[in-house]
Formats: C-alpha cells, structure tokens, sequence
C-alpha cells in the first residue's frame, strides 16, 4: 500500500511547511486514514488525533453530532461535514477530514454498498466528494482511504 504512504508523506510535509494541524474522523475507512498518517516519521508535529466513530452512536456521543443531522442519514454529506466539523473543533485543529459510507456487501439505509462521503474542513469552509465505488469490502475500504487523502492534499494544496 504504498500508494497510500505517498500521499500521506505529502501531506504532512505540506502541513509541516504550513506549519497547520490536522484531525481526522472516521467511520466507514476504520481508521485506516490515522494508520496511514502516523506510518510517517514527524507526523505527529501536524497530527492532533483522530477517533473512529464506527457505530451511529458514537457518532453522537463522542462527536455531539446533531439529532438534524442523523435526519440525512449516517451515509450523507451533511453527516461528513458534520463529522469533520466537530472533530476540528475538538482538537483544535487547522484542517480535518472525515468519511462515512457503505463499504457493502449490501444497501444500507436504501443506500448502495459503495457510496461514500468525504469531508474536508478548512479554516475557512467544508469541502465534500462523494464516492460510487465498485469493489468489494475491503478494496472499498482502501480507495476510499486513498480517495480521502487525494482529496484533502487538494484542498491543502
């Protein structure tokens, strides 16, 4: 996986240089973004923290998300965001990232196996990308892990 090394060692150079701190909220990727941050020497000069937050419980109890937000749905851009945005405020950081999803096999919430929501927020707004995978559960699992880390080198960047 070393396709995920790379782009991880390139944020948290361009988040050294920026001199910006980062926190991540999972759900669907299991924490697999983190891993992939912390498998760099010097990340945690940039990195704050991260939690998963597999279970729709905890995503109310550890991220206070809102009883609104459940209302779109776990699988939802405004459950990304939401994610996102209260983890940055939890630790303090610059920027964040979150995901939520269904990895599969099967629908959830009516929703296809493969759909995944990303969210980035930056100081000054949240950024969204939304996912229509197609492979099996753990293939899923690691394209949306890249797909994040694509996404949250764009918006640093």
């Amino acid at each position: 996986m070393s396709f995920l090394k790379e782009k991880a060692y390139q944020i948290v150079e361009i988040l050294k240089e920026k001199r910006k701190i980062l926190s991540i909220a999972e759900s669907c990727t299991g924490g697999l973004i983190c891993s992939s941050i912390t498998d760099i020497p010097g990340a945690s000069t940039v990195f704050a923290g991260g939690v998963v937050v597999y279970a729709t419980e905890m995503k109310k109890k550890i991220l206070s998300v809102s009883q609104e937000v459940f209302s779109y749905g776990v699988i939802s851009q405004e459950m990304a965001t939401a994610m996102a945005l209260s983890v940055k405020s939890l630790t303090g950081s610059d920027y964040s990232i979150a995901t939520t999803g269904n990895l599969g096999p099967d629908t959830m919430e009516g929703k296809p196996k493969g759909l995944i929501y990303i969210a980035v927020a930056t100081p000054e707004k949240v950024y969204v990308k939304k996912l229509n995978l197609q492979g099996d559960r753990l293939s899923n699992k690691i394209e949306a892990t890249l797909e994040a880390l694509k996404f949250l080198l764009e918006v640093i960047e």
